[in-house]
């Protein structure tokens, strides 16, 4: 007794049972019974939207969150035909992978309500990409619309997401539509071309030395990174740098465990490190881990969504400490079957020097370690060299923020701040020099995730001008400063990359584009 929502469900389009009815579905409904009704639609979160009227009770969403994620957040109230999904005690969803019972949803009763009623999957164009709010390096599709971001869907990699990405990913891209996004430069708070910004720039941050802070962003491309590289070891030689969201690890030594090769292991330890903020999807996988027969231990200050599993075992280490803890698991009887996996974190700063204790752990039990990045593209900027590590950036004289400010705010010491964003922000607006950005849905490059594994990013959305592309800007300022360099394009970038880094050599290869879909039309009876 599933109601003809078809006209106005955002499902339409793409709908299983939709495909399923006009293939093998008889003309007139044989359903001669009143139909169930609810009140619609029922927001279970702040994201989501439940429609009861729809639901054919397959218990996909239900599974998912039992088996999948660990969490018991939906459930199925009454009994019979009268039973119906609801969320445990009427609490909203909370977990931070959510947004998937969208994609398992085959009818339409789970639908997202950052992207209702805006266009149907037809009238959009969806580009390849990845996902570009942590290290882990999830496929995704963004889907675009008349110069708009409308949505963001998973795009199944099993290497690397098994198909599931969190919802920071699928619902965090609101700002790109931003109508108060920047499009020209900005000098002392007037629109300005391009040309006299740069100068303004150039003149602020040149020969400045060590009292040169430079913030820059978690999320900056292969591409961009070697080019800012060229100006560091240049121009703006002995420049602070500090990155958002680095964490205290050190580069990897060696070979490192790869994220599909999770699924194999027999034991697991996970140290200093919340996969579920981390590196969200890496927690979906070691409970994919554990769900095959892998034992699992987990060293932290506290409890972590891990350890809910009956069969982990859980070592509270307080902060700071956690190597300490790591020398008591030698010879333990959890990690006398192999193969096994240690996957490590910062503790958030906490933790310094775990590296050391970790392949002492690893030598031991002859087990793989992955050093958990959490910085979009921290692998790739510590391969380039500009992923520094700065304490602090004050007493500086001269600051360059690129992307978001510092997380300290702007120091006081500093005199000349220019700014590179694509949004206007609170701490930009004392800024000398403001120049526009691109978002990730425009980004044209590439990211190394925590494996180390080169992704390429392709744009969903055009750069209109007047705003331009970072590895453009990046070329008008080296010229400036005296480092002149040109190139025709990415590619050109790449090639140069590609030869400078070996570790990442991959990014000479970008794959072809994927040719458009063949049109194929469907008659009601027959595929």
């Amino acid at each position: 007794n599933h109601p003809l929502d078809c006209p106005v469900c955002d499902k339409g389009g793409e709908c299983p049972l939709q495909d399923f009815t006009y293939r093998h579905g008889y003309p007139v409904s044989r359903v001669l019974d009143a139909r169930l009704h609810f009140a619609k639609p029922l927001p279970i979160s702040p994201t989501i939207a439940l429609d009861r009227e729809r639901c054919v009770l397959c218990y996909r969403c239900t599974r998912y969150y039992d088996e999948i994620a660990w969490e018991q957040e939906l459930t199925v109230a009454q009994r019979g035909v009268e039973s119906f999904i609801a969320t445990q005690f009427d609490e909203p969803l909370q977990s931070v992978f959510s947004g998937n019972i969208i994609d398992l949803c085959p009818v339409g009763a789970l639908t997202s309500r950052v992207w209702r009623f805006q266009s149907r999957p037809w009238d959009m164009r969806h580009t390849a990409s990845v996902c570009s709010k942590c290290s882990v390096g999830c496929n995704v599709n963004l889907w675009e619309r008349r110069g708009e971001l409308m949505r963001v869907t998973s795009r199944e990699n099993d290497e690397i997401d098994d198909g599931w990405i969190c919802d920071r990913g699928r619902f965090d891209y609101a700002d790109v539509n931003d109508e108060r996004r920047l499009s020209t430069p900005l000098v002392k708070g007037v629109g300005t071309s391009w040309e006299r910004a740069i100068r303004a720039l150039g003149d602020g941050i040149k020969g400045r030395g060590s009292k040169l802070g430079i913030s820059l962003p978690q999320d900056l491309s292969n591409e961009e990174a070697f080019l800012f590289k060229r100006l560091l070891d240049g121009p703006l030689s002995g420049a602070r740098v500090k990155m958002h969201g680095r964490t205290a690890l050190p580069p990897p030594a060696g070979e490192q465990l790869r994220i599909a090769d999770l699924d194999q292991l027999k034991a697991i330890v996970v140290v200093a490190s919340d996969l579920r903020e981390d590196t969200p999807v890496v927690n979906l996988r070691v409970k994919k881990a554990v769900r095959r027969g892998a034992r699992l231990i987990t060293v932290n200050p506290s409890e972590i969504d891990l350890d809910r599993h009956a069969g982990v075992l859980h070592v509270r280490a307080e902060a700071g400490k956690a190597a300490a803890a790591l020398g008591k698991l030698h010879g333990h009887e959890a990690l006398a079957a192999g193969p096994v996996g240690i996957l490590y974190g910062d503790g958030r700063g906490a933790e310094t020097d775990l590296a050391g204790a970790v392949a002492e752990l690893a030598e031991a039990t002859g087990a793989r370690v992955m050093p958990l990045y959490r910085a979009t593209n921290e692998r790739g900027l510590m391969a380039i060299g500009v992923a520094a590590w700065e304490e602090s950036l004050e007493g500086v004289e001269a600051l360059l923020s690129w992307g978001p400010p510092p997380a300290a705010g702007v120091p006081r010491s500093a005199s000349f701040h220019g700014a590179w964003d694509y949004l206007p922000r609170p701490a930009h607006e004392g800024a000398d020099v403001v120049l526009a950005g691109t978002s990730f849905a425009e980004q044209l490059g590439s990211y190394a995730n925590l494996e180390g594994r080169v992704q390429f990013l392709r744009p969903a959305l055009d750069v209109e001008p007047p705003r331009r592309h970072g590895w453009e800007v990046l070329s008008e300022l080296a010229a400036y400063l005296g480092l002149p360099f040109s190139y025709a394009g990415v590619g050109a970038i790449q090639r140069e990359l590609a030869a400078a880094h070996p570790e990442l050599a991959a990014v000479a290869a970008p794959p072809a584009p994927e040719p458009p879909p063949q049109p194929v039309l469907l008659g009601a009876a027959r595929p």
